[in-house]
């Protein structure tokens, strides 16, 4: 009698590679002890909670937003002033950065709800810049041009994250966390509601579904994981300034999460990791990055519409690549 083998499925194939890279995260700064290698590992768990976030925004609610640079910037600033004009303690900061920026986030929702896609990205766009215009010359609060500086190191339950890999397994948690309840929601009610919004405004609308309700709630809370990594990533470089959150920086998370594929919080994190080791890897051309994330994009475009961990629905027809098929097909066909 031939022994029955128990397949295994996908989504236990993803678990596992789950498991295995928690692991790898975990072991990371005790194998690489470089401050400089441990700072990449920093700026790309960061970077990947500002794509995490971007992603319950653009790719499982539908709303091409250009400008969430404002809302990392956003929880930067609160949690930096804070820290450093009124004393608060790391853990009130932190809070503050989430409400500041879950405030700013409905606000900014609002009227984005009364245009079409192509308009609402260049609302974002203008948030974005009138952010840094703001911090640039509301120099009595924000430092103007020269930011802020001497931002202490976070403090919790009595220990200081001073050191690099101190700070680096704090950051690490927090991902973690945000990333297990990002992916329940994605496949709760609430979550395959807002990709019904996605695919189908109409139809979800038909079926009962409040698509501005939904809406609202996706700025929310992609604007709170943005507001997160702000207020970490102040504390951990110490200084903050108006360059850090320029419109360039909100391009490249939008960059980030299309490279990763829409609709996958494992791509954002993948996309965040591309473009922060990358650029470090060939740092003699890091001054051309966004050129070549441009030329990245194109790539992804006619290789992989779907990007590298999106799924296979957001390649729409197939693609340009389809289309250049058929065109070719008909060309030699005499047609």
């Amino acid at each position: 009698m031939k022994e029955k083998y128990r397949k295994i499925t996908g989504s236990q194939y993803k678990k596992y590679w789950v498991f295995v890279l928690v692991l790898c995260s975990l072991a990371f700064p005790q194998v690489f002890q470089s401050g400089l290698i441990i700072r990449i590992g920093v700026t790309t768990l960061v970077y990947a909670l500002v794509s995490m976030g971007n992603m319950v925004i653009v790719g499982y609610c539908g709303l091409l937003q250009c400008g969430h640079g404002a809302f990392y910037g956003l929880g930067a600033y609160v949690s930096a002033i804070l820290a450093t004009a009124l004393d608060c303690p790391f853990w009130i900061c932190f809070l503050a950065a989430i409400v500041g920026s879950a405030v700013f986030g409905f606000l900014i929702s609002l009227p984005c709800l009364r245009v079409q896609v192509d308009f609402l990205s260049l609302m974002t766009i203008a948030f974005a810049q009138i952010f840094t215009t703001v911090v640039t010359n509301w120099k009595s609060v924000t430092g103007g041009p020269g930011g802020i500086a001497a931002i202490p190191a976070p403090q919790l339950f009595g220990y200081k994250f001073s050191s690099q890999t101190s700070y680096y397994y704090l950051v690490l948690v927090i991902m973690i966390i945000v990333y297990w309840a990002l992916h329940n929601l994605m496949q709760s009610p609430i979550g395959r509601a807002m990709q019904a919004v996605r695919d189908d405004e109409m139809g979800a609308r038909s079926m009962g579904i409040n698509a501005n309700h939904f809406k609202i709630l996706a700025f929310v809370m992609g604007s709170v994981v943005a507001g997160i990594a702000g207020s970490l990533m102040a504390h951990y470089l110490r200084y903050i300034g108006p360059s850090s959150f320029t419109l360039d920086v909100s391009l490249l998370f939008m960059q980030m999460i299309i490279l990763g594929g829409l609709g996958s919080l494992s791509g954002a994190v993948a996309g965040a990791a591309f473009f922060t080791i990358i650029p470090e890897v060939i740092r003699p051309l890091a001054v051309y990055r966004m050129g070549l994330g441009g030329a990245i994009m194109l790539i992804v475009v006619l290789l992989r519409p779907q990007g590298l961990m999106g799924s296979k629905a957001f390649a729409g027809t197939g693609g340009i690549l389809k289309d250049f098929k058929w065109f070719r097909k008909r060309r030699y066909n005499g047609k």
